[in-house]
């Protein structure tokens, strides 16, 4: 019985000899310029498989084994410069002071299906069509030359049309200038009377077809027109046109572009 317990014993003793001891670190993680401590702001450790929330004062806490280890902080907005701690078999305490930074602006990038990569069925109006046959009419008359597409002037003023996608009411029909959408937020209208300049800086016109996958909420159960216009990428330089049309229309317009800096 006696050897059992010294056997036992001496097991324990050479099992602890393996055991490496374990030491605190903590600290607090606080905004550089106020003060004020940064609640849920992670703190990893090395690569990342150890890692921890600061709680609402702004203070963590590890147990680690001895070595050395490197910090870094992780909160939305702000930088953290990672330090380096060598854990010795005594408590470590190590503060962080993070500076907020400016966070990249979000850009909205107006883009076209592409043929034979997209899986929606659309026609693309190119700026020579455009240039060719729009010859003073509405924007929307174009349409008239896409299939499943049809506009209608109204008999009012400028701009005073409508435009149908297979059937479907201009209201189910998502019109996007630059990636913006532009149809009225209560019915889904879209009133071309305000954008009766916009067939002088039209780039290129492309209509989708039923529906198709979109990032943003607007009404295209019928299709969608996306309309490109001359971007700063355009080359500095002017142009003068003149165009003539039913009923006595005359239209001089004078566009200029001073391109890149």
């Amino acid at each position: 019985m006696k050897k059992m317990k010294r056997l036992f014993l001496f097991l324990l003793v050479l099992s602890c000899g393996f055991v490496k001891a374990q030491s605190l670190v903590s600290g607090i993680v606080t905004d550089a310029a106020s003060g004020e401590p940064l609640v849920n702001a992670v703190v990893v450790v090395n690569d990342g498989k150890i890692f921890t929330l600061t709680d609402f004062n702004g203070a963590y806490h590890f147990s680690l084994a001895d070595g050395t280890y490197t910090l870094s902080v992780k909160y939305v907005g702000y930088t953290c410069v990672p330090v380096t701690v060598k854990v010795s078999g005594k408590s470590v305490s190590l503060d962080f002071q993070c500076s907020s930074g400016n966070l990249k602006e979000v850009e909205v990038i107006a883009d076209v299906a592409i043929d034979r990569k997209t899986p929606v069925a659309f026609t693309t109006l190119s700026p020579k069509q455009i240039h060719e046959e729009l010859n003073g009419r509405d924007l929307t008359m174009m349409l008239n030359s896409t299939p499943g597409a049809y506009a209608s002037e109204q008999g009012g003023g400028a701009g005073d049309s409508r435009v149908n996608i297979r059937g479907v009411d201009q209201r189910n029909v998502g019109v996007l200038v630059d990636g913006v959408p532009v149809n009225d937020m209560e019915n889904g209208q879209v009133y071309w009377s305000n954008w009766d300049g916009l067939s002088d800086i039209t780039r290129t016109m492309q209509v989708q077809r039923g529906l198709g996958a979109s990032k943003l909420a607007i009404p295209s159960v019928g299709g969608t027109i996306n309309i490109l216009t001359n971007g700063i990428d355009e080359k500095r330089g002017y142009s003068v046109s003149s165009t003539f049309g039913s009923d006595n229309l005359q239209k001089f317009s004078f566009g200029f572009n001073s391109g890149e800096f």
